[in-house]
């Protein structure tokens, strides 16, 4: 079994390890469709979220600035240029957001906008729920949308386990998992924050490349 020892706890990382876990089970992955079961689709629901990708680069960076053991060391505009090139992890974006939207009208699959479930979250929740089958309350959906406020997540071990806040795999005085206003597990900024992390060359380069890329696509990201 492959692991990652944190302080006082392991990290399990080897999907073997959840063959024979009872159902339903869930999994989260990074990987795109491509790389996952081709059946996947005819035996399991999924639900694929996908993002603004100047914000995902900016997500990504402060990840990757996190773990020592990914070994970044540069500025953001160094990261952008290797993040547009498609050298970093899970990467090359367009293709992998690309294969799940070709796949959006399948019965088994939800696709969801991270900017839409910043901008209304109950509405997200009661989507996510009807994808599965199953009908809450209103008070159980705002309970639920409490719990994944941001205060909440912060405090939450299992988001931001406490062998984060003390392993020498992390940077120090690094921000974790949770930073400003909106979470997920890459540090992630608020939405439309990648404003603060682009200048204008910069962003007038993430423009192009970003309508080149959606040439021949009905794909859109919500504009916010």
């Amino acid at each position: 079994m492959s692991t990652y020892k944190g302080i006082g706890e392991e990290m399990i990382v080897d999907y073997r390890t959840l063959v024979d876990a009872p159902s339903p089970r869930f999994f989260k992955t990074h990987l795109p469709m491509s790389l996952l079961p081709p059946q996947l689709l005819d035996t399991s629901r999924v639900v694929y979220i996908a993002r603004d990708p100047r914000d995902v680069a900016v997500s990504c960076y402060h990840h990757n600035k996190l773990f020592k053991m990914i070994g970044f060391v540069g500025d953001f505009k160094d990261y952008w240029t290797i993040f547009r090139k498609n050298l970093v992890d899970w990467t090359p974006f367009f293709a992998h957001v690309k294969e799940a939207w070709a796949q959006r009208n399948h019965p088994n699959m939800l696709f969801l906008f991270y900017e839409e479930l910043s901008k209304d979250l109950p509405s997200n929740v009661r989507r996510v729920a009807n994808f599965f089958g199953k009908k809450y309350s209103d008070e159980q959906i705002q309970q639920l949308c409490e719990h994944l406020s941001i205060d909440k997540m912060k405090n939450n071990k299992s988001v931001h386990p406490e062998w984060m806040r003390h392993s020498p795999a992390v940077a120090e005085g690094a921000e974790g998992f949770i930073r400003k206003g909106d979470y997920d597990l890459y540090a992630v900024c608020k939405v439309g924050g990648w404003r603060q992390y682009f200048d204008e060359e910069m962003a007038a380069d993430a423009e192009a490349w970003i309508q080149d890329n959606l040439k021949n696509t009905d794909l859109r990201f919500p504009s916010v």
